[in-house]
């Protein structure tokens, strides 16, 4: 059993992070879903960013510190867009971290002046391949510090939030793949 801090994205812990949240626990995971906007989510992505730009990335991470500073032992951050930025900077930064999955495209760690990947840390990134919100630059700069540790997966499409399903960007396709890659990688950190 590997246990995974699954980090919501802008738009706050909906049913999309919730269902994604079940299905690996149904793969016999620990999954914890830390909640950073106490309940609050969004039905627009746009509203949803300028109340995260409101607080700025460092109030974020710190929440999703505090939220998560009970767990003991190793684990995998993973998120998707805005958690995906936050469990970035968490596993690169505590010395629990064993894997990484982030979702929907990376920050570059130079943001939190951070220039060394941590020994035994794995990862995986994912994004579309025509997402307008992810910065190829940022992409750029994490996979050059992660160097092999990192598997990337650039999906067809341009939705941004393709792997949550009911919501307008939704691919089907695109979202399984990105499914059955986590699964495979966490199995293999389970292993």
């Amino acid at each position: 059993m590997t246990q995974i801090v699954l980090v919501h994205s802008a738009l706050g812990l909906t049913r999309h992070v919730q269902q994604w949240a079940e299905i690996l626990s149904a793969d016999g995971h620990d999954v914890h879903t830390p909640d950073l906007f106490d309940g609050r989510t969004f039905g627009d992505l746009e509203t949803a960013v300028d109340h995260v730009d409101s607080e700025g990335m460092e109030h974020w991470i710190a929440r999703a510190r505090a939220l998560t500073a009970a767990l003991d032992g190793p684990r995998v951050y993973a998120g998707f867009s805005l958690g995906g930025a936050v469990a970035e900077i968490l596993a690169l930064t505590e010395p629990d971290a064993t894997g990484l999955v982030v979702m929907h495209g990376a920050i570059s760690p130079a943001w939190f002046e951070i220039d060394e990947w941590p020994a035994d840390l794995v990862a995986q990134l994912h994004y579309a391949e025509r997402d307008p919100w992810v910065d190829a630059d940022d992409n750029a700069a994490f996979l050059t510090l992660a160097g092999d540790a990192c598997e990337e997966f650039v999906h067809p499409g341009d939705g941004h939030l393709f792997g949550f399903e009911g919501w307008h960007e939704y691919d089907d396709v695109a979202s399984h793949d990105m499914y059955e890659r986590v699964s495979e990688f966490m199995s293999e950190l389970d292993g």
